[in-house]
């Protein structure tokens, strides 16, 4: 039998038919370099080997079977894989459900005597990952609709700062030409300005009045000569004149009312005391 690779036990073949016939034999050459480097280069190999064969035993020790978490997570994946098959079946559910079941039952017990390599402490089981998975998947939906929220008000901001960039652009234009006129209007005030300067009257000063006239009532008190005057003439005037007439009329008119209310009022006890 020929020997595994990597063993040392010798082979129990002969020696091949075309081998037999041997030539003539060289002198063996003890301590050539040829059989040095042979050596040390097999030598190398087999170690190598050595530690593979040591490695892979020793892994294979810590393994364990696979975990009921996983058996149930790989149970609940193939449920929901054999449910859309069956949808699309429209003949022989039954037999084809049956048949599934069968094979996912060999399959799960083929995984339940499986032994694989311990699972690190920090890495969690598959019902974990899912959990971890579908929680991640969440906040991703609700960071994009945060997201679109914030791109809608970051465009809504944009707007109206692209609207009050207009206004301010309207208001600089009315400012310079506000400005050009608050320019214009000074300059025309300096020029009224230079024109008053230029266009000063130079008239004399008035002469100083030296004496004071005294009021009216002052010189008739001090003067009654000018008192008599003045009662001539407000006499001899004719408004004077007709001012009084028009007074005595007055009077007159008011003494006759008088007289006729005075007379009606004995006729009126007279009729009374009658009745």
């Amino acid at each position: 039998m020929k020997p595994s690779r990597g063993s040392k036990r010798a082979s129990t073949r002969g020696p091949a038919a075309g081998s037999r016939k041997q030539g003539p034999k060289r002198p063996a050459q003890d301590g050539g370099p040829s059989k040095k480097k042979s050596e040390t280069q097999k030598q190398p190999r087999k170690k190598r080997v050595e530690n593979d064969a040591a490695r892979k035993v020793k892994g294979r020790e810590k393994w364990t079977l696979l975990p009921k978490i996983s058996i149930t997570a790989l149970k609940n994946i193939l449920d929901l894989s054999i449910l859309p098959v069956l949808t699309m079946r429209r003949k022989d559910k039954d037999e084809s459900q049956r048949h599934l079941n069968q094979l996912k039952d060999r399959f799960l017990a083929s995984c339940a005597q499986l032994k694989v390599p311990p699972r690190p402490r920090k890495q969690g089981d598959m019902l974990q990952v899912s959990r971890l998975y579908l929680a991640e998947r969440k906040k991703k939906a609700v960071g994009q609709r945060s997201l679109k929220a914030l791109e809608d008000e970051v465009s809504a901001v944009v707007g109206a700062l692209e609207e009050i960039e207009v206004k301010m652009d309207s208001l600089e234009q009315e400012t310079r030409t506000l400005r050009g006129k608050l320019e214009d209007e000074e300059e025309s005030a300096q020029e009224i300005l230079q024109l008053s300067e230029q266009g000063v009257l130079n008239l004399p000063a008035l002469p100083p009045q030296v004496t004071r006239e005294l009021p009216l009532q002052e010189r008739m008190l001090k003067d009654p000569e000018v008192a008599a005057r003045l009662a001539t003439a407000l006499h001899s005037s004719a408004e004077l004149r007709d001012m009084k007439a028009f007074l005595e009329l007055a009077h007159g008119q008011a003494d006759q009312l008088l007289l006729k209310t005075r007379g009606a009022s004995p006729s009126a006890e007279d009729s009374s005391i009658g009745t």
